[in-house]
Parts: structure tokens; sequence; C-alpha cells
């Protein structure tokens, strides 16, 4: 059974290469020889160690434009996924499935190296033979100077190595309660674990994260009427972020938004929080006002988008909705597909967790994190609405469930220490309200869990 790859996502790093810690970018390699085969295996093992990523072939890492050099005449047959996996198995001391997927452009296929997450124990070369690979090695993914890399593991690496390990094998216990006691438990077990993935929110944070809501949709109605841009008649999903305890000393300039992008784990294919300085239309790309970055995107493909980024440690993304996009089978302001709200949420604090840890907000007191993540999530333009699952074919839900509240808010406090793997079972408990307003429907925990999971693990939802 071969990996289920997102192809969405592997299209959109061909369409829009952008390379972070998650996503490496070479130009052309020949994996029939030495040379290749070194790069392919240092960066497989590094994107491993680092919770799993992509390796893009064939692109300049600096112009982040499509080679032509070494370029081969079969790049499906250069790259097949047997060979490549048989070669890192060769060299990774604990063995793990890799995929191969291709993208397309310009008339030219591009492959993409694929390497799931689930790391428990660091996986290092068990066999030389390579250049610059050696027996014992072990390769992470670093920022140096702003600039993503692949390289040894330092001493300064290790914290994070063994943080991934220690979240994969936590989310492998949570499962196993899940799986032990979701049912057929006795009911103190599972109010117990229910009560652990609440955080009452702190009024302070809750209101300034909420009045942030307010500034995004004041911005970006602004910069719509200063370019007169029609915004439609839609449906919008706000997303704000307010950080407590963030180091002070960032500053609104392009150091700032490469820590961001650079950071960003880019867990689907158009990433919350993206950073749109390299879209050819130059009005898409951040700018800098009052001391913050912001960004207006609207375009056919993706719709409309605003997105703010403070240095202070807030964040702003307010997006059109989805099921409002045109298409031949639906009418916008009608549907509302259940699974986009869980995988909108469930970025958004993952990514949150990752800019948290970017800028600092790494200082425990007595084992408790001195930062704090408020989130806020608002939807509108639910009146009238039916739940859908037009966007995921493979899942269903009963038709019938019809909103009649138009607008529903809800808010998730979130330690900074928090690991990815808690993610789904805090936005289980949290997210609950939006479902209610469709005629009280109630979904399943565990339809929302696995949903965010795939998401934090990269998968299809």
């Amino acid at each position: 059974m071969g990996m289920d790859i997102d192809q969405a996502r592997i299209q959109e790093l061909v369409d829009r290469p952008s390379e972070s810690l998650a996503v490496e970018i070479k130009n052309w390699i020949n994996p029939d020889e030495p040379e290749g085969q070194s790069k392919i295996v240092r960066s497989a093992l590094a994107l491993r160690n680092h919770g799993g990523g992509y390796l893009l072939i064939g692109f300049n890492d600096k112009s982040l434009l499509p080679e032509s050099e070494n370029e081969p005449l079969d790049a499906r047959a250069a790259f097949h996924p047997d060979k490549i996996q048989s070669l890192v198995a060769r060299y990774a001391s604990d063995a793990f499935e890799v995929g191969v997927a291709y993208g397309a452009r310009e008339g030219r296929e591009f492959p993409v190296i694929v390497i799931p997450p689930g790391v428990r124990t660091p996986v290092a070369v068990k066999s030389g033979g390579l250049p610059n690979v050696a027996t014992d090695d072990l390769y992470v993914r670093t920022l140096r100077s702003n600039v993503a890399g692949t390289s040894k593991a330092a001493w300064k690496d290790w914290p994070r190595l063994v943080e991934v390990c220690f979240d994969n094998r936590e989310a492998d216990i949570g499962r196993f309660l899940r799986r032990h006691f979701a049912s057929g438990g006795s009911l103190e077990l599972q109010q117990l674990l229910a009560d652990l993935g609440k955080h009452g929110p702190s009024e302070s944070l809750d209101q300034q994260a909420r009045q942030l809501l307010d500034v995004g949709k004041a911005r970006q109605e602004a910069i719509a009427g200063e370019r007169k841009v029609a915004l439609p008649t839609a449906g919008w999903w706000d997303a704000a972020l307010f950080m407590s305890g963030v180091p002070a000393g960032h500053v609104a300039n392009t150091q700032f938004l490469r820590l961001l992008d650079a950071n960003n784990p880019h867990l689907t294919g158009w990433p919350i929080w993206l950073v749109s300085d390299t879209f050819a239309d130059s009005s898409m790309r951040p700018h800098t006002i009052d001391g913050v970055w912001e960004a207006f995107i609207s375009d056919a493909r993706h719709q409309f988008q605003y997105m703010r980024y403070d240095p202070a440690g807030s964040f702003i993304q307010r997006n059109m909705l989805l099921d409002d996009a045109a298409a031949a089978d639906r009418a916008p302001n009608t549907v509302f597909d259940f699974l986009f709200p869980v995988q909108d949420c469930a970025e958004a604090i993952a990514v949150g967790l990752a800019f948290a840890n970017a800028l600092g907000c790494d200082g425990t007191v007595a084992g408790e994190s001195t930062c704090s993540l408020q989130f806020a999530f608002r939807w509108t333009g639910l009146r009238g609405r039916e739940l859908s699952y037009w966007g995921h074919p493979g899942r269903y839900i009963s038709r019938g469930r019809k909103a009649y509240q138009d607008e529903v808010t809800i808010s998730i406090l979130v330690a900074a220490d928090t690991p990815p793997s808690a993610v789904s079972g805090l936005l289980a408990t949290a997210i609950e309200p939006l479902f209610n307003v469709f005629g009280g429907f109630q979904l399943d925990p565990k339809v929302i869990e696995d949903a965010a999971t795939r998401v934090i693990n990269r998968e299809r939802v």
C-alpha cells in the first residue's frame, strides 16, 4: 500500500516554490550517481528528523525558478519511487516510507520526494559509502542567518529533535487512550481526558484576540476600497492570534518575514499566514504600515484574503469561505463543508505554535510556559447555509441541517509549549459551538480529532 500523498499540495509546491524548514529545494541531481544519492539521503534524513517534509527537485534554490541544466529526459524514470525508497532505506538507521510525486509546470514534470512525519527515534546514517555521508552522521533542518538548510546536528539542534520525537510518542499514547477508552471506558476517565483538553480563555487575552478580528475586517475593506476591488457577498472565516510573553526586539523588516516563512510548517498547499513576497503581482506582496506587515490577496484562484503579521506577536487572517467559490455544482452562500473549519483551525494553531517558538516564546517557570497563545476564530454569513461534504466526497453527512444564526466566534487559549499532537484534542472541545448552530448538530469528536491530526501530519483529510 503506497503513501497517501496530497497531490494538490505537490502541485502548489511546483507552482510556488518556497524553501522552509519543511521544504528543501535542489537543482536537478542524478539519483544514479554518488553525489546525487548523497544529497537525497542527507535531505531525506534531515526532513524525517524535522518531522516530515518535501524535497523539491529541478529548481534553483535562490531564484526559485525551474532549471533545465542536467534535467533528465524522463523525470519519472530517473526518480522512480522504488529507486528512491531503496536508496534511503539503504542508509537510514530506522527505515521509513518515502514517497515520490510529480507536479507539472510549463509542460515539464518535476519530482517531489515526500518524507512523512512520525519519527520517534532520531534517524542516523547506518552505513557510509557516499560522498559526505559517514556512518553515525545525523542530519537536521536548520536555520542559519534566516536561511533554511540541511546540516549535521549540533548541540543546539538536539532540543528540537528530541521534542519532535517526544511529540510523536505522545501522539501514540493519545491514540492508545482514545482507542481503549473513548467507547466503553469509565465515564470518569473519559471526563478527565476531556477536561485535560479544555483551556478557559483569559478574559483580557480573549478580548484582545477578538478585537483583532475586527481589525482584520476593517483593514481588508479599507484596502479593497483603495484598490477599487469589489469584495463579494460571501461568507468569511477570520482567524486572530494574540501572543503574550513575546520577547522584545522583533521589528517589521524583511528578516522578520523570512523568519516566519522559514518556520511556517506549510501543512497545506496554501498555508495560513503564508508570505506572498514572491507573487508575480506585486500588489499582493506584503507591505509595511504602522510597524506591522500586511498583505491583501485577490485573485480568481484563491479568492480574497487579508493577512497581518505584527512583530509584537499578533497575527490576523481573513478568508472568503471556499464554499462560496464559483462552481457548477453549488451556489454561493448555500452550503458549509463541515471539515474545512476543522482543517483551518487546526492549521492555524499549529502554525501559531511554530511562530511562537521562532519568536523566542520558549521560556518556562516551574515547568509552566511563560507565553500564551490566545486564538479567536469567527465565521460569518452562516444563516441559511446547509452542512455539506462537497469538498470531501470521501466523507458523508446527512442533509437538512441548516443554520439560523449568522455568526459564530470561538476562543482557544494554548500554552506555547503545547505539542502539535495535542491540537486535535483541544479543537474537538472548542469548535463544538460552531456545529451547534446547524440545528443543534453535534459532530463526533473522533471525526474532529481525526481530521485535525491528518492536517498536522500533512495527510489527506
